[in-house]
Parts: C-alpha cells; structure tokens; sequence
C-alpha cells in the first residue's frame, strides 16, 4: 500500500490535518422528475500539489497511520462550510463511512455541532453511508443511523452493488435514498443483464419507499435508459463534473435529449464552436515544439500555455519558417518557446456571444484570425475556428429570421425561450417583464386592423429602443403580447421609462386620429380629454434573484403571467413587480398617472 517513501507521506498526512489543507468539490444531484437541481454530493481533494492529492491515497494512509477518525471529521467539517460559503442551493450528502461509527475514536454529535456552527439546517443533509469495508456489528450501525434520523437527517446508501453486502445493509438500514453503483449504469443502453439489474433495484425501491440515485451517468443514451426504467434521480457527467464552485442550475436541453447529448452552451455562444487544441508548456524548447510540428502535420498550431492559462500561440506556418532558415534550429533550438511565441493572440471565454467574436475578429489587425484560443475560468479548454464562426453566423441569422414575428421582427417564442434558458443556466440574476395592452380590442374595433398593426409595431419598436443593449432582449409573443428580458442593474427606472415613453406616444396617435372629433377635446387646463378609454401598458415583472435558483423556464412562465394578470387590475398605465414564489401579498405595483 504504502510502496515508498512511508514516513514522507506521514508527515505529509500530519501537515494537511494540522495545517486543514483539504479541497472541496461538489456534484450535482437532479431530479428527473422535476428536471431541476436537487442537491450536491460534497467530494474532498487532498492539496493539488500533494502525494495525497487523490482521496483514496489520502484515506488509506490516513487508514495505515490511524488518523482514519481524524480525518473523516475534518472532511465534515471542511465540506459543510463550504456548502454554506458557497450558498449552493438544496440538499448537501455527505459520505460517511460505516466503520467510522464503530470506531472507538469516533464521536457522536459532531456533524451537528459543525451544522450549528456554520447555521445549516440537519434537514438540508443527507447522510450517505459508503461502505468500503466489511461491517461487523449491524446493530451499532443501525444505532447510529437512527440518532442521525432523530438529529433531522435523511439517510442514503452509497455505491449499492459494488460493496461488501449491499443489499443485507439495505435492509438493516432502510435508507430514504439509495444510489446504484456506476458500474450498472455504465453502458446500460446496450446492456440487457445491467438493465435488468437497475429495474429490480427500482422494483424494489417502489415496494420499500425508498428513493433511487442512478451514478455515473455519462451520456445521453445512458440518461434516457434510466429516465424510462424510472430512476427518481441521477448523477454523473452528462449533468455536470464535481467542480470546487459548481453550476447551480441544470440546463433544461439535457432533459429534453434522449440519444446524445446536447451542449451545456448556448448555440449563440463562441463555446458552441470548442474544438481541441494542441498545447506546448511555456518552459519547453523551441527544438520540443518543432519536433510536435513535424511529427503531427495536421497541427495547425500550438496554444502556449503557464499554469494552465494561454499566453500566446505557435502558428505552424510562421514558426517552421523561422527554424528553416539557415541556423534557425542552432539560433533558437534551445530557447524556451515562450520567447519566440506570438503574444497577440486572441483568445475568448466560452461564454462570449458569436456577435462579440465575429466583431473582434473583423477589426483584427496583424492576428492570427483562421484560429482563436478558448478559455474558461482563465484556463485553456480548445480553440475556435474562423470556417465554424461564419457558419454559426450565417445559421444565427437565418434561425432569428425564421423565429421573428412577422409583424414587428422582434424574435418570437423559440428564440424568448432560448434567452430565459441561458439566463437560468448563467446563474445570474435578471428580471423578467411580461408587457400586454389594456383597451387595445375596442381600439382595434374603432380603427381597423391595419391602425391596430400600427400600435403593436410602435410598441414593439419601443421596446427595442429600450433594450438596445446586450444585457437586454426584447421579444413578440403575438398579438399585443410582449416579453422583454433585462438585468438588475436599472431595471426599474427602465420600466418606468417605457410606461412614460408609451403614454406620450399613445395620447400623441389619438390627437392625430381623433382632431375635431367627439373624441378628442381640450380642456381648461390646456389638457387634452378623451371620452373613450385609451390603450393603456401593463407590465407584470419577475424578478429573479440567484437566490431563487434553481428554477425551469415553466417556473418563469408561470410566474410572468400571474404577474401581468394583477398588472391588468391596476387602472392605467402600470408595472407589478414579484419573486417567482411570491404571493399577491408580496407584489409591488407602481402606476404611472
């Protein structure tokens, strides 16, 4: 077990529980059934740059030295605060070994004294029981379990069909939740054997109410297997990798795609084009970049790269012409390639629109353009390349051609729903308008189709005025119904200002109609008066706060109608403003007289 250097690696054991190095990271758990966030497993890492950077390694010699007791509760600890430092939303699990509990060292009541001390409700932990050893004494074990039941905790059971005895500790424990194991998921769209497993577990389950968690779920074929089987709820790469700061929402794509899966990035995101990308560390030498070059003729270039993070680019063409040339390998052979890389290169998060790209692209001046760098979180991930993007463009406009509304142009409903998708999936706040005309029937009624078009085209005209910005997005539902998407900052006043701007607009197109009419006159103060009511905006807003998260586009949905509903009882011109969850009682309402 412990092959060399055993007294290095106890004392670098000692140094990381002294010293508290442990890392964190977190896996989404979802529902399937609610297509939505349910929760996180919290996973600990020992230091990046240690020995005992894997958990099994750092655990087994943890194991070897006895500090087993020691360590377990520092990853406790570790993982609960930085749930709570994370603000990550649902439940937390939280592995626990069975042998931990039958240790003499172990002590009862700690995971409830590091939940007080960070102030994290015990109905928000799942106790998820991992056994790696065979257990010797059940009736210790399903002691322990029923004083985590009584502390508020839910119970689950790890890994069932890889352990010592799985299914006699799933009747000793009767967990609420129980998560097969991988390896029966792995494959399981063409495994007959692996199917007829997981459906027995699942029968099972429903006889004994008690939950299942599918593990390692890794594709598409994969995911659709197990949702038609009936798995409660899932986990594994095709929803997300454990990341130190996880996403906090699943994004709505992965639920309706039942053969492969589909990007986590929005199609109108440069990520869309990520391809891979050959790299060279910045200390290697020009002679080990010329060597990629020449054994692999279809790299077209090399990322540079420090610590993970590009900082410049070889291009093949330039670079083999440099060492071509007499003395080229005897001048430059030996340097670092960091010193004859291209510095200005361009390089894009994966999050940066297309639009965003294609513009710095176009006013590039003496860059290498056939190729760009992507990053994420600062970090190199693959490259895009100029063919892909003009493409991409070229199917973005053709698609927003296809989705407008024929009336005013502004994206219809696939392109709104795509918008609120990317928003939830950003994790980011933002504020939801749902905007409908009062009185416009009767207008229509009096004045004929073609004044009623004129309306909605100024209406939607405005709108686009107002949200000219990339931060905001104005869309036609139809009719006199419109959706328009902004961002925190301002949010209000911007609202207010379209109420203002659509008023004036509004009495100005009666003046114009109704001049010398029955309709239209002007009173003492100068005013001028109509005797029917006018067409008046309501505006019913959701605003979304992280939070809120994680929420579906039909939360969203739900949310704007009733939103512009209590709208539509406010007389005139006017905005409601509400949670996704809140109730009449919690809205807000300005009114613009």
């Amino acid at each position: 077990m412990l092959d060399k250097g055993p007294e290095l690696l106890h004392e670098e054991l000692n140094s990381i529980l002294v010293e508290r190095r442990l890392g964190t990271h977190f896996q989404p758990i979802v529902s399937l059934s609610r297509q939505a966030l349910y929760g996180y497993e919290g996973l600990i890492r020992g230091p990046s740059n240690s020995a005992l950077h894997s958990p099994e390694k750092l655990f087994s010699v943890a194991e070897h030295y006895g500090r087993h007791d020691e360590l377990d509760f520092l990853c406790r600890e570790t993982i609960i605060r930085q749930f709570v430092e994370l603000n990550l939303p649902g439940r937390l699990f939280l592995n626990i070994n069975p042998v931990a509990l039958m240790s003499s060292g172990y002590r009862q009541g700690m995971t409830a004294l590091y939940l007080r001390k960070y102030g994290l409700n015990p109905n928000r932990i799942v106790i998820e029981i991992t056994e790696t050893q065979p257990i010797e004494d059940y009736q210790l074990i399903r002691a322990a379990i029923e004083h985590y039941r009584e502390e508020g905790f839910i119970i689950a059971l790890d890994d069932l069909g890889a352990g010592y005895a799985g299914l006699k500790l799933w009747s000793e424990l009767r967990p609420d939740f129980v998560k097969v194991d991988r390896h029966f998921i792995s494959g399981i769209d063409t495994d007959n054997v692996k199917r007829q497993f997981v459906n027995h577990i699942l029968e099972i389950s429903r006889s004994t109410s008690c939950t299942v968690i599918a593990e390692g779920i890794e594709t598409g074929e994969e995911y659709a297997t197990v949702r038609k089987l009936g798995a409660d709820f899932a986990q594994g790469y095709y929803f997300a990798r454990p990341k130190a700061d996880p996403i906090r929402c699943i994004s709505a794509d992965l639920f309706r795609n039942g053969s492969t899966r589909p990007s986590a990035r929005s199609k109108y995101q440069v990520g869309s084009l990520l391809k891979p990308m050959s790299a060279i560390e910045s200390t290697c030498t020009v002679n080990q970049a010329a060597d990629i070059f020449m054994h692999s003729p279809d790299i077209p270039a090399l990322a540079v790269l420090v610590d993970k993070q590009p900082m410049g680019i070889l291009i093949r063409s330039r670079f083999m012409e440099m060492i071509a040339h007499r003395y080229g390998r005897e001048l430059h052979g030996k340097k670092p390639v960091y010193v004859v890389a291209e510095k200005n290169v361009l390089a894009f998060d994966v999050a940066t629109s297309l639009e965003v790209v294609s513009k710095r692209l176009t006013h590039a001046i003496d860059v290498y353009v056939d190729e760009f760098i992507l990053v994420e979180d600062g970090e190199l991930c693959g490259k895009g390349t100029l063919l892909d993007l003009l493409q991409a463009i070229t199917l973005q406009q053709i698609e927003t051609a296809r989705y407008a509304n024929p009336l005013t142009m502004l994206p219809g409903n696939v392109p709104i729903m795509q918008e609120v998708h990317r928003r939830l999936e950003s994790m980011r706040g933002f504020v939801v308008v749902y905007c409908d005309l009062d009185n416009f029937k009767a207008y229509n009624d009096t004045y004929g189709f073609a004044m009623g078009d004129e309306i909605i085209l100024a209406l939607g005209k405005l709108l686009n005025t107002h949200c000219s910005t990339d931060e905001h997005f104005a869309g036609h539902i139809g009719g006199d119904d419109f959706i328009v998407l902004m961002g925190l900052d301002g949010w209000q006043e911007k609202c207010q200002g379209i109420l203002r701007d659509f008023k004036q607009d509004i009495q100005r197109c009666y003046r114009m109609l109704n001049s010398g009419s029955d309709m239209c006159d002007t009173v003492r103060t100068g005013e001028t008066a109509f005797s029917r009511p006018l067409i008046t905006l309501s505006m019913g807003a959701v605003v979304v706060a992280e939070a809120d998260f994680p929420l579906t586009y039909e939360d969203i949905s739900t949310a704007a109608s009733a939103a512009k509903s209590r709208a539509k009882k406010v007389n005139g011109d006017a905005f409601v403003f509400v949670s996704p969850a809140a109730s009449q009682a919690d809205s807000a309402v300005v009114s613009m007289r």
